[in-house]
């Protein structure tokens, strides 16, 4: 037993000791998915001034998350939103669940080497790396509580139950408990039946017992009826007609956190351990005198992870059974698999059979530990390419503002909401701006002029890229000559000396790890300007030590898209007004009136507005570029100006807009390559009210002028 014991003992710490390296490792103060969303609703109802309980109730999906919204107010109020203080939270509620599961496998009456083996165990799953989106990400505090709450629930009736105790106060607590994994998330509702059928079975009577049963009626009932289910998801009922489905998709979650075994592995496990409890919650109930409160609260454990698991599946097995291996959904299956384990222990070492104990703590110990290991040091070059990207989105904001094509990071439906959240969060340093100083380099390297250093890099720049809308872009890789050593900041400086942008080495490279001989850490850079820059372009890399090198001195292409202004030999396309055929009131202009040479000019109303026009003119050049004066809004994603060939409807060229041109009246360019004489038709939308809002967001203004091509240069 000794050996086995030692044996759990290493496994269980390493793989605690692994989950804890990846919250530390992984962790950036900086929001993201939902918790997008928690701050977008924090700031619109004027912070602590507005937010108060009809928020905290308030829906989240099908979710009713007070507990977690306490959790983040808190953590706003005492630790400026940097979610650093939610992660402690989730590893210590960890880690709390995991002594709560080991001292009711104590109360079996298991101690010594088994005991602490077990101990150890438990603690390495609930903490396995295999969990890591739980574990890095602040909003998850909801998902790692939900289960711990419930647990106490089931420990304080179970307590209630003992004729030495005092009823009410076990009633009571457990019925706190309950109301927090209810609040916790929307399955916490399960709770309640298996909480009132627990009391009955530990010996709960009499005006207690009438206390929860009412307790429970009434939360169920009152959530039941103001229940909205996630619009997103599948119909429960089409899920019911595949019970097949439904089953296998709860087999596979269940013991998503041992999925290195494979799909046929965890069903059939899956399907062992859930008959396992079946047939011990049965002999529980024929037999009562053979067991202990500890053995029924580890059976509901148990129980409430199963209800979740085919909860979960009737709205998401339309997504493919495969989505029951989420990162998320291993920490239940832990939950569950830690339960069932110290029934399967507990049962062994009654065995009267020599070593019989030991050897299931050692296979316990490898079975639960072991995959969540491997599982998660597979992914670490997910885990840290992850958190680079969402850096990169806050140090693109700063060095060079509105920048969509980052943001996906931390909110991959409209990009508009994670960057008015980001300008909020910086007026209130809160979250990445309460510590900016890791997002940004040194302020005396953005105060002043930037000198070039005398040693080169080795690397390559990939793009430059300079234009009225998009501002200053690049990319590439770069390394110290001879070593591996990435440059941490990239500085852009004009031929006078001046920053003119900046960004950093943390865009995930295999190729660049590769080449470096560094494999996943490696990485490349990307780095943003707010406005155009013309001439040359030096790019510096600044290294962790104050260290530097010359990247190089590429001069930006023509831009490819926008122009500031119409050259002076400009030929007028047309002399034809707009036809609209969709968007009410398009002569609107705002307040600004468009230069002489764009006129006759359309509009949008702004913010949700839907626009549709188009312009036919006949080409009277060949080969030659179409310049479009426009004008957009702050949010333009999902405009879109397409050339198109008026007889055929062949599409010539399109620009879909991302970035805003709102700083003035620009040119957008367009390719045309026909005859003399071929009708064309120039088209704009934008994607207002009816369009798909979930991904493109509110669109704003676009203003589109008379189209006016320029012959394109020998």
């Amino acid at each position: 037993m000794r050996a086995a014991a030692l044996c759990a003992f290493g496994l269980g710490l390493g793989s605690a000791l692994a989950g804890v390296a990846v919250a530390i490792l992984a962790f950036e103060p900086i929001p993201f998915g939902d918790f997008v969303d928690f701050f977008r609703r924090f700031f619109e109802v004027g912070g602590w001034d507005g937010y108060g309980p009809a928020e905290l109730y308030a829906h989240h999906n099908e979710h009713r998350l007070v507990v977690p919204r306490l959790w983040f107010l808190a953590d706003v109020a005492l630790f400026d939103g940097t979610q650093g203080f939610l992660i402690t939270v989730i590893v210590l509620s960890s880690a709390l669940h995991a002594a709560i599961l080991a001292g009711l496998f104590r109360s079996l009456g298991h101690g010594g080497a088994m005991l602490w083996g077990f101990a150890a165990v438990a603690l390495g799953a609930a903490l396995s790396p295999a969990q890591w989106e739980n574990l890095v990400w602040g909003f998850q505090v909801q998902f790692i509580q939900v289960w711990l709450f419930a647990t106490l629930a089931f420990v304080a009736v179970a307590v209630a139950g003992d004729a030495t105790a005092r009823p009410w106060r076990g009633v009571a607590l457990g019925i706190l408990a309950a109301l927090a994994a209810t609040y916790s998330m929307a399955n916490g509702l399960l709770v309640w039946p298996l909480l009132v059928g627990l009391a009955l079975w530990c010996g709960v009577r009499g005006a207690p017992l009438i206390l929860l049963a009412a307790a429970a009626l009434a939360v169920v009932t009152i959530e039941l009826a103001g229940f909205r289910a996630h619009p997103g998801h599948g119909d429960p009922f089409e899920t019911l007609a595949q019970p097949l489905a439904l089953a296998r998709y709860a087999l596979r979650y269940l013991t998503s956190g041992i999925g290195m075994i494979g799909t046929l592995g965890q069903e059939l496990v899956g399907a062992a351990l859930v008959a396992t409890v079946m047939a011990t919650a049965v002999d529980a109930l024929v037999r009562r005198r053979r067991y202990r409160p500890a053995h029924a609260v580890l059976l509901a454990v148990a129980a409430f992870v199963i209800g979740a698991a085919l909860v979960t599946g009737l709205g998401r097995v339309t997504f493919g059974i495969g989505q029951a291996n989420s990162v998320r959904y291993t920490t239940p299956s832990f939950v569950f698999l830690i339960a069932v384990a110290a029934l399967l222990l507990d049962r062994a070492a009654r065995l009267e059979r020599r070593h019989a104990a030991a050897t299931a703590l050692a296979a316990a110990a490898v079975l639960l530990v072991v995959p969540g290991v491997v599982d998660g040091f597979r992914h670490r070059a997910v885990i840290l390419a992850a958190r680079d990207a969402r850096a990169n989105a806050v140090i693109a904001y700063l060095a060079g503002g509105y920048r969509p094509e980052t943001l996906i990071a931390l909110y991959p439906f409209r990009m508009a909401m994670p960057y008015e959240v980001l300008r909020k969060l910086e007026a209130a340093r809160l979250g990445p701006f309460a510590a900016a100083a890791t997002l940004a380099p040194p302020p005396a390297l953005l105060a002043g002029p930037v000198a070039m250093p005398g040693e080169t890099c080795r690397g390559n720049i990939d793009a430059v890229n300079s234009d009225p809308v998009l501002g200053l872009v690049a990319s590439g890789w770069a390394a110290a000559e001879g070593g591996s050593r990435q440059p941490a900041w990239i500085l852009l400086v004009d031929t006078a000396g001046s920053l003119v942008g900046w960004g950093a080495s943390r865009t995930a490279r295999g190729d660049v790890g590769k080449a470096l001989g560094i494999g996943w850490r490696g990485r490349g850079f990307d780095a943003h300007g707010h406005h155009r820059v013309d001439g040359p372009v030096r790019i510096v890399g600044m290294f962790a030590d104050g260290g530097s090198c010359r990247v190089g001195e590429p001069t930006p292409p023509a831009p490819p898209r926008f122009v500031d202004a119409v050259p002076a030999d400009a030929l007028q396309a047309t002399e034809s007004t707009w036809t609209v055929t969709a968007g009410p009131n398009p002569d609107r202009l705002g307040n600004e009136a468009p230069p002489a040479e764009v006129g006759p000019a359309i509009g949008s109303l702004g913010p949700g507005s839907r626009l549709e026009a188009h312009l036919d003119f006949v080409s009277d050049t060949g080969n030659a570029t179409l310049l479009v004066p426009v004008r957009t809004g702050a949010f333009p994603i999902g405009v879109a100006i397409v050339l198109r060939d008026a007889a055929t409807g062949a599409e010539l060229d399109r620009h879909e807009f991302s970035r805003p041109s709102d700083r003035g009246w620009t040119w957008l360019r367009l390719a045309v390559a026909s005859e003399a004489g071929r009708r064309l038709r120039l088209e704009v939308t934008a994607v207002g009210p009816d369009g798909d809002q979930r991904r493109r967001g509110r669109q704003a203004a676009v203003d589109i002028g008379r189209a006016r091509p320029a012959r394109l240069a020998p």
